[in-house]
């Protein structure tokens, strides 16, 4: 009898732990959506419509509502065993949704971080839709076989019986795409620190390059290490699988957010000051060819500072790949 109360008071234990987790995962987005609220509106609200734009509302927004819907199926005490269950289903395509909204952001910035480069892209977005592909066969195949029940103890809504045992493996092709990107924007930082050739001269590109290098290697590292976490729970304690996913969703939409957030900010400073600086209204950079139509996927002063590096870089003999 003593052993059954142990193991079930180490079930109630890991279930609360889990809980509480998923709470302080909400607690982390909904604070970062308060403090930047200014930020919203000012950067993204008052900015046209474009793909990144609609990218960073979904990713926002979303998440946002992911962790009402989390909370009040872990805390609640109206779900059915059919609603648990669908309610895991959910919780499990949403993750994975956020994973990729935030992936897609993050492709976009390292895509400008190379100027554009058309081989860069195509190696990107052929491994994002591998690892897309991949991680969504898991996912389908997994939730089919979970197992979820309510009202087990006093307390419990909603509890995950059954998670097949393979499920594990999810999180690999995440962390190789990862591992992928952070080589990419590693590559990139390296270059534009080591070599006296790197086509950035002038001062405004200097700032936008080092700003994209230092979001996406900070991205890349933070989120390697939720999903590395994420995959070594299940070797030490299956148990609190539960209890890094929440931070999973949680640092993607927050840390995609503010790499946008930085980008347009710095955007808007260097377009105040070229402004200031500019008495005929004609601003050198309007006047390049568009390399690209990618006036949906980044601001148009974006697109205006990539035409002007790329521009620099041709001036200067060469781009570095």
């Amino acid at each position: 009898m003593s052993l059954l109360s142990d193991i079930i008071q180490d079930a109630v234990k890991d279930v609360y732990a889990s809980r509480y987790a998923s709470l302080a995962a909400s607690v982390i987005i909904v604070y970062d959506h308060l403090i930047t609220l200014d930020n919203e509106f000012d950067l993204i609200w008052k900015s046209s419509w474009s793909i990144g734009k609609g990218l960073f509302i979904i990713n926002r927004y979303y998440s946002l509502a992911s962790v009402v819907a989390n909370n009040y199926a872990l805390f609640g005490t109206a779900l059915t065993n059919s609603g648990c269950l669908r309610y895991y289903h959910w919780q499990g395509w949403t993750g994975l949704i956020a994973c990729m909204i935030a992936e897609t952001i993050l492709q976009m910035r390292l895509y400008a971080l190379y100027f554009l480069n058309k081989r860069i892209l195509y190696l990107m977005v052929g491994s994002f839709i591998l690892t897309s592909a991949s991680a969504a066969t898991i996912m389908s195949i997994a939730i089919n076989q979970f197992q979820a029940e309510t009202h087990l103890l006093p307390g419990l809504s909603c509890v995950a019986l059954h998670v097949p045992s393979y499920f594990y493996s999810f999180w690999i092709p995440i962390l190789a795409f990862e591992t992928l990107l952070c080589i990419l924007a590693l590559i990139r930082g390296f270059r534009a620190h080591t070599e006296s050739g790197y086509p950035v001269r002038s001062d405004s590109g200097k700032r936008l390059v080092s700003l994209l290098i230092r979001d996406s290697v900070c991205y890349y590292v933070i989120m390697f290490a939720t999903y590395l976490t994420c995959l070594l729970v299940w070797v030490v304690n299956i148990d609190l699988l539960e209890v890094p996913i929440g931070f999973s969703i949680a640092f993607s939409c927050v840390l995609g957010n503010r790499v946008i957030f930085n980008v347009r900010k710095v955007n808007q400073e260097m377009k105040g000051s070229s402004e200031t600086t500019t008495n005929d209204g004609t601003d050198k950079l309007d006047s390049l060819d568009d390399p690209e139509p990618l006036s949906d996927t980044l601001t148009d002063f974006e697109m205006a500072q990539l035409r002007s590096l790329r521009a620099e870089s041709i001036e200067g003999a060469h781009l570095v790949i």
